[in-house]
C-alpha cells in the first residue's frame, strides 16, 4: 500500500511554478537590490558603494533558498497588512476602535 501522508511533487511542476531568477534571487528583488545600490552611489559617488551590492544580495539570497517566493511573500505583507498606531493596545492590527 502507499504512503499517502506526503503528496509527491514532481521536479517538472517545481520548475514550472519558480519566478524568473536572476543569481539565485528573483528578477524583481534582484533589480530592487540593485537600484538600492545606485541610489546610494548617486548621493555618495564612492565607487566604493557598489560593494554593497554583495551583502545586499547574500541577504537575499539567504531569503529566497528555502522559499523563491518570499519577496513576493513579503511585498505583499507589507502593501496589504500596514501596521496600525493602535496595534500595542490591542495586540494586533485594528482599523477600527
Amino acid at each position: 500500500m502507499a504512503d499517502i501522508s506526503q503528496p509527491v511533487v514532481a521536479p517538472l511542476v517545481i520548475g514550472l511554478t519558480r519566478p524568473r531568477m536572476m543569481w539565485g534571487v528573483p528578477i524583481g528583488l534582484f533589480v530592487g537590490e540593485l537600484m538600492l545600490v545606485v541610489m546610494i552611489f548617486l548621493n555618495t559617488k564612492n565607487l566604493g558603494a557598489f560593494l554593497l551590492f554583495l551583502p545586499f544580495h547574500a541577504i537575499a539570497f539567504t531569503m529566497t533558498i528555502r522559499d523563491p517566493h518570499m519577496a513576493s511573500i513579503f511585498r505583499v505583507r507589507i502593501a496589504k497588512c500596514p501596521l496600525t498606531r493602535n496595534r500595542h493596545f490591542w495586540g494586533g492590527n485594528s482599523y477600527q476602535p
